[in-house]
């Protein structure tokens, strides 16, 4: 008898967008997230951010099969930005009263075809836009990345669990290492990919 398909229901999370905007020494946050809406967004002032995503949600996906998920963001307000992106996926296993969290660790259990040369990952865990995303709505970074895909040696254990993708966006406007002071407490990384990054940022910084 053959073994019975492996599976793995679907439940994407719709993108949550956290923005900052620093006005002298003080930073703002906010942060929304709506389940009903394919992307949202929120603004603060004239910051407008919007996740952009070409997405047919499937009920269900087998290991080792790839779903399309193409990942951009938009700036549709009048300031200029830098970005950075947190993934977070998330495979629950509920059965009856028992509920377990099963390991997804991107580049593990979960396989996204990342973009490495226009976003770079922090060692704080963000993906960092390497340019500047500028106030017009035809403007748009390019993808993070445009597929997903379950590790074909997924044990037994993941069969009927549910799989969440939780994408936040934070925006900083780019006057010169707000960036730094929102982010990283107004210190200068001096070492690692963040150090690459703030030397890219710095570069562009107005």
């Amino acid at each position: 008898m053959k073994d019975k398909k492996k599976f793995i229901r679907f439940l994407w999370m719709i993108p949550a967008l956290i923005m900052c905007l620093v006005i002298g020494s003080v930073v703002a946050y906010a942060a929304m997230t709506v389940r009903e809406e394919k992307v949202n967004f929120f603004q603060i002032g004239n910051f407008q951010t919007k996740i952009e995503e070409v997405f047919k949600e499937p009920t269900t996906i087998s290991p080792n099969t790839s779903v399309e998920k193409k990942v951009t963001i938009k700036n549709t307000g009048s300031v200029d930005q830098f970005i950075r992106v947190m993934i977070l996926p998330e495979i629950r296993l509920e059965s009856g009263e028992s509920n377990r969290l099963l390991p997804s660790k991107i580049g593990e259990e979960v396989l996204l075809d990342l973009n490495t040369t226009q976003w770079k990952l922090g060692e704080d865990g963000y993906y960092y836009y390497l340019n500047v995303l500028e106030s017009d709505p035809s403007k748009v970074t390019e993808n993070l990345f445009t597929k997903v895909t379950l590790k074909k040696e997924l044990g037994q254990e993941y069969q009927n669990a549910s799989f969440n993708l939780l994408v936040k966006v934070e925006a900083i406007n780019c006057a010169k290492f707000a960036y730094r002071d929102a982010w990283w407490q107004g210190t200068t990384p001096n070492n690692g990919n963040l150090q690459i990054i703030d030397n890219q940022l710095a570069g562009k910084a107005k």
